[in-house]
């Protein structure tokens, strides 16, 4: 006898049923998609295919580029920060170590050798200013480790008061070092001759050079700088205005002298 057969039925149960695959999210069957006709009257719609989603790893880096100019700049900037680093240290150690101080500056004396007017035309109200004067400036230098040197300096001497001021003369006077700790005393010659002055100031100028009240101004301009052995440094423009006061005043002290610094920077010496 021919052995029987297995049916259809029982071969379909003996075979192992695969695994039903499970939609991965965000997945759309476009076969399978209901079709939905547009209303009348309307064009249909362009459909748009869905952007992928890329997991994180597979964006691609963007590269950053460095131009020519800006890595110039940036090392431009570092080296001017280094400099200006090392100039503040150079600096505060220069200040520590020296502690750099200004000149003291007094108006010593002030002396006449010739104040005589002479009278012009009859009647015209001037008068002609002939003098010959000797005034002294005292020097100082406070400072303990550093020298003081000073420019070519332009010196006026002044005399008398608001309304009645008159120009005693101008001159030059040669610059000079001074040691630390050292003071010098420096002698200014000026002289006018035949200067044009009206009655009134003559009558006053002549009048308070006699008692003594007559008021004396010098003023100069010059430069003045630190030294180091035989090295300059530092050398700044400043400008000296001395006395405003009186002769009788002279006589028994000096007067004191400000120091403008950079046009605007006034100091007391």
């Amino acid at each position: 006898m021919d052995p029987k057969r297995p049916t259809d039925e029982e071969m379909a149960a003996e075979k192992p049923l695969k695994p039903v695959l499970q939609k991965p999210p965000g997945f759309r069957d476009e076969q399978n998609q209901p079709t939905t006709e547009p209303p009348s009257g309307t064009a249909p719609l362009p459909r748009r295919r869905p952007r992928p989603i890329h997991p994180v790893s597979l964006y691609p880096e963007k590269k950053r580029r460095w131009s020519r100019c800006r890595v110039f700049c940036c090392c431009f900037c570092i080296f001017l920060a280094v400099i200006l680093l090392l100039l503040l240290i150079a600096g505060a150690v220069f200040f520590l170590w020296y502690s750099p101080k200004l000149p003291v500056v007094r108006l010593a004396s002030f002396r006449t050798s010739s104040f005589n007017f002479s009278s012009g035309k009859t009647d015209d109200g001037w008068s002609f200013l002939t003098a010959d004067a000797a005034t002294m400036l005292d020097f100082r230098n406070p400072n303990g480790k550093l020298g003081l040197f000073y420019g070519d300096a332009d010196v006026a001497v002044i005399l008398g008061e608001k309304d009645f001021e008159t120009n005693l003369g101008s001159t030059k006077v040669k610059g000079f070092v001074q040691k630390p700790g050292n003071r010098t005393a420096v002698i200014i010659r000026t002289r006018v001759r035949t200067q044009q002055v009206d009655d009134p100031t003559a009558k006053r100028l002549r009048a308070e050079l006699k008692s003594k009240k007559l008021l004396v101004k010098v003023s100069a301009k010059t430069k003045v700088g630190f030294a180091v052995g035989s090295r300059r440094i530092v050398t700044v423009g400043v400008s000296l205005k001395c006395g405003g006061v009186r002769l009788q005043t002279l006589d028994s002290q000096m007067a004191k002298c400000t120091i403008t610094i950079l046009k605007w920077i006034k100091l007391r010496s």
